[in-house]
């Protein structure tokens, strides 16, 4: 019997051997290769959310782009769009061309919410509906920007948009909500989990107490209030 090997799954390998090589611990690396997050960047995690007491939670990437995460800068808003206005997407292990440019982007990290621990226990929401003051509806805090300025300053792969939980948006456009096949991830002050699935999600919300603002099918339903 011929094994046979994707070039996919010798690129990926390939970046992670790497990561081993710079000193990423191989619970961060087993983390990246399930996740598709940077090896380097579930590291960062680790650290920020235990140094500042955060939680944050996060849609993963498509499968194989933990091979380009660090690589290829990610993939932000400017990049999701060409000139005439049609959707450009990411495609196979996350990786994008843009029509008009023609530059190269992976698929960036979605943020579904942010946290901090509250002094008298439990989770406080940190509100970030946009990276940028009226880019959505919704709110944002100073705590919040801060608190994604943290996090971006340590990250190979930055954050590029606000928390989807966060985002109401106008009457003329529909709210993405989450599928049941999606993968999810989490650090809660330095603890990593994977969540394979949005029941999985769901009910880490409900561990923690945070709201989750999604109905049986994954339709959005209302954003928390400020």
């Amino acid at each position: 019997m011929t094994l046979q090997v994707s070039i996919a799954d010798i690129l990926v390998a390939n970046r992670l051997r790497d990561a081993a090589a710079g000193g990423v611990k191989p619970a961060d690396i087993i983390f990246a290769q399930q996740t598709d997050l940077a090896p380097e960047d579930v590291r960062a995690l680790r650290a920020a959310t235990e140094t500042y007491k955060l939680l944050i939670v996060l849609r993963c990437p498509k499968r194989g782009a933990v091979a380009f995460q660090g690589v290829f800068r990610a993939k932000r808003w400017a990049d999701g769009h060409d000139r005439a206005g049609n959707t450009v997407k990411s495609g196979v292990s996350g990786l994008g061309v843009h029509p008009d440019g023609g530059n190269i982007f992976i698929s960036d990290y979605d943020m579904m919410s942010l946290w901090v621990r509250n002094d008298a226990g439990g989770y406080r929401k940190l509100f970030a509906s946009a990276l940028k003051m009226g880019a959505a509806r919704g709110a944002w805090t100073t705590e919040a920007m801060d608190a994604v300025r943290l996090l971006n300053g340590a990250l190979l792969s930055p954050l590029q948009h606000g928390a989807q939980d966060d985002f109401t948006p106008p009457p003329d456009h529909g709210h993405p909500g989450v599928q049941k096949d999606t993968r999810f991830c989490a650090f809660r002050e330095g603890e990593a989990a994977y969540m394979d699935g949005m029941q999985a999600c769901a009910a880490h919300y409900r561990k923690w107490g945070l709201y989750w603002p999604y109905d049986a099918n994954g339709g959005f339903t209302k954003a928390a209030t400020p």
